[in-house]
């Protein structure tokens, strides 16, 4: 699931005129912001329809919904009406202006007097999505937790397991975000949900000591595909909607997929070309995880050992050992 569009088809639905009709001149000059909240309706539906598109263009996306959330506030709306509150903090934090705490308060202030509904659960969903983004990992888990509570489709309870894994795995909960991929594995249906949790699941493992058994995880991950089109690529790494927490994370998926592929390779070329391709992304992972200290550091230093003690195996003694960057070894 992608939380553009869950985000966008409340703001198409809730922005819209109560009433089917449209509404007179004479109304229209009476109501104050009317004009406003049109364009901001409006704006909305444009962004539901390319968020619905995975091939949608996220810088685009981004620029609509800054015009939309500054409508929203001309208009005043959000101020008086908890719906609408919640409503802008979530498109606060899919435009990304760097306003994601006033977002997360205009959210946690507006839910409270919300009823329990998909659109409750989406806001909580994007909640916590924006204290991830936040590094407020437990307050990431409590808003999965909540908006579990609502979840009922195999997809939608796939996702908040995977996410709500993620934040535990980033404070160091290993147990519990095993737990939840395990539970994310089970759940999903779609190809991106199952390809998603698969990964999730296999770095969750490695990072807790399972190598093993993180890998043949990763391989199930990796042997999911998605149809192209409508998808950009076959591999779900690729999608573009895809935010990374911290950003350079991916890497670490990238690697271990790649020498996941390198493990089960037929040939010995197409091992070596994975190992080397596994290698650049190690060397994309460790210096960024070095200048944030990452826990996981220590993991990435011995898997670019193995990567590198592989490609000695599989090269000829009296070949120059270079990389595809041009990296000498």
């Amino acid at each position: 699931m992608r939380r553009h569009t869950l985000g966008l088809i409340a703001l198409a639905l809730l922005l819209a005129p109560a009433a089917t009709a449209e509404p007179t001149l004479w109304q229209r000059a009476r109501t104050p912001g009317w004009q406003m909240r049109e364009k901001a309706r409006l704006r909305a539906e444009q962004l539901f329809d390319q968020a619905s598109d995975p091939r949608a263009d996220l810088e685009t996306l981004r620029e609509l919904s800054l015009g939309s959330a500054a409508l929203m506030e001309l208009s005043g709306e959000a101020r008086r009406d908890p719906w609408q509150e919640v409503l802008l903090g979530r498109v606060l934090l899919d435009a990304q202006p760097g306003r994601e705490r006033e977002a997360l308060q205009l959210i946690e202030g507006g839910l409270p007097a919300l009823p329990d509904s998909d659109f409750k659960r989406q806001s909580l969903f994007d909640l916590g999505l924006g204290a991830m983004f936040s590094g407020e990992m437990e307050h990431a888990a409590r808003a999965f937790t909540a908006a579990l509570a609502l979840a009922w489709k195999p997809d939608d309870r796939a996702t908040l397991h995977r996410n709500r894994g993620k934040a535990r795995m980033l404070s160091g909960q290993l147990l519990g975000a095993v737990a939840d991929f395990r539970a994310a594995v089970a759940l999903g249906r779609g190809v991106e949900v199952m390809a998603l949790s698969r990964f999730g699941l296999g770095v969750a493992l490695e990072r807790s000591g399972d190598y093993p058994q993180g890998m043949q995880e990763i391989a199930r991950g990796v042997a999911l595909r998605l149809p192209v089109p409508p998808y950009p690529s076959e591999s779900v790494l690729d999608l573009p909607g895809l935010r990374w927490i911290p950003e350079y994370d991916v890497h670490y998926f990238r690697a271990l997929g790649a020498m996941s592929e390198a493990e089960t390779a037929d040939a010995s070329e197409q091992e070596r070309d994975r190992y080397e391709t596994a290698l650049e992304s190690w060397e994309q992972y460790i210096p960024a995880a070095e200048a944030q200290k990452d826990r996981f550091l220590p993991n990435a230093l011995r898997h670019r050992q193995r990567c590198l003690d592989a490609l000695s195996r599989l090269r000829p003694p009296s070949s120059s050992a270079v990389s595809r960057s041009g990296r000498v070894r």
